[in-house]
């Protein structure tokens, strides 16, 4: 895991939000936990969330050097986030209950913290499965 952003209560997410996430959150936590990689070399996968298709979301990646994985529109089960780490979490806390945001956010931080390196692994190759089923069936 690269980065954790949670979006404060209440804020809507824009074009402009997404792009300030990319260039100073992203960039930073990509040289503080990988140092020696290459930015140029960084594919993006998003999903197809209007912030992230926006004509000035687009030009910020490529300012940034990043190249994007394109997804056919309507693929949520192409994100990794959706189809394995959600789940993942949300089956870990079900039946908890939390005093405020702030235990919440805590309790998914442990959570996301204790999946480890073959987790992470299995979680790519789905991944890389799921993609190939996706072209062979040409996006249906």
């Amino acid at each position: 895991m690269i980065l954790q952003h949670r979006v404060t209560d209440g804020r809507t997410v824009n074009a402009d939000y997404y792009s300030n996430v990319l260039k100073r959150d992203l960039v930073n936590a990509l040289k503080r936990k990988q140092p020696a990689l290459d930015l140029d070399r960084i594919i993006l996968h998003q999903d197809n969330a209007p912030a992230h298709r926006a004509n000035s979301t687009q030009l910020e990646i490529t300012l940034l050097g990043f190249e994007v994985l394109e997804d056919p529109p309507f693929s949520p089960d192409l994100a990794p986030m959706d189809f394995r780490t959600f789940p993942e979490i949300k089956t870990s806390l079900r039946g908890w209950r939390f005093q405020d945001v702030a235990d919440l956010t805590l309790a998914t931080r442990r959570k996301v913290s204790q999946l480890d390196t073959d987790w992470y692994r299995e979680t790519f190759n789905k991944w890389i499965a799921r993609h190939q089923k996706c072209v062979a069936l040409r996006g249906d």
